[in-house]
């Protein structure tokens, strides 16, 4: 009798162990990239101090295009604060606006070469913000949405968080780093090691997007630096790659 219950229980928790692991994986797979980032970090005690989702679209531009597109732009976004920039052949028209409300702000930046043949151009569209929203997933969703209006496509989204640990932790980079490469079942494809630096690019089958490097495909970036003694230990997370500087 007491073999068939301990047969019993051990069948029960076996299934309920499954339920649970299919029940995470369901729930992953209903998160965005924003929000399973901003997860992985919170469960390894990362701070979150600022993230950042921006789209660009490459484009063909000639001058009288360019001052076209930059009045259409002014004359969709009215919200927006615009400024022109030129600097040796290359101008810029860039339009900011802030949500004081949910403290993030918003860029529009249109870029082109002044060149006769072949002019180079893009269309920049950035959020960012110091604080936490309401739901990471909604905040992306919103991007998404927003990206699609501005581009009149799908585009790659690029998702960046910033954040720091506790000085007081001991913390060693390259275990820490491969910690959070297990939050998002990441595999390691290239990686830079130093003793207050460290970075790694990976990849994942959690994200559909991704860029080649030299020899693979990468869709995630982690990066960790030391400040020293009673400095705090920088961390950034980004995918498909990080953007900004880490």
């Amino acid at each position: 009798m007491k073999k068939k219950q301990v047969s019993h229980a051990i069948i029960v928790s076996v299934v309920l162990s499954f339920v649970i692991a299919v029940f995470h994986t369901i729930h992953a797979s209903e998160l965005t990239p924003l929000a399973q980032i901003a997860q992985g970090m919170e469960r390894q005690n990362v701070s979150i101090d600022k993230w950042t989702l921006h789209a660009k679209q490459n484009m063909s531009l000639n001058e009288k295009e360019f001052y076209k597109k930059v009045q259409r732009l002014k004359s969709e976004y009215r919200q927006y604060k615009w400024a022109l920039a030129q600097e040796d052949s290359i101008v810029k028209a860039i339009g900011t606006y802030t949500d004081k409300k949910n403290h993030t702000s918003f860029k529009l930046q249109l870029v082109t070469t002044l060149k006769k043949h072949n002019p180079t151009s893009y269309l920049l569209y950035e959020q960012m913000s110091l604080e936490t929203p309401i739901s990471w997933n909604d905040t992306y969703e919103q991007f998404e949405r927003q990206a699609l209006g501005i581009f009149q496509e799908k585009v790659v989204i690029f998702t960046c968080l910033n954040g720091h640990l506790d000085d007081n932790m001991n913390i060693v980079l390259q275990k820490k780093a491969n910690q959070l490469l297990n939050e998002f079942q990441a595999r390691s494809v290239e990686h830079v090691v130093e003793p207050s630096f460290v970075s790694i690019s990976a990849y994942t089958d959690e994200w559909k997007e991704s860029i080649m490097t030299s020899k693979h495909k990468m869709n995630l970036q982690i990066a960790l630096r030391s400040a020293g003694m009673g400095g705090k230990h920088i961390v950034t997370v980004g995918t498909p790659i990080v953007t900004t500087e880490y």
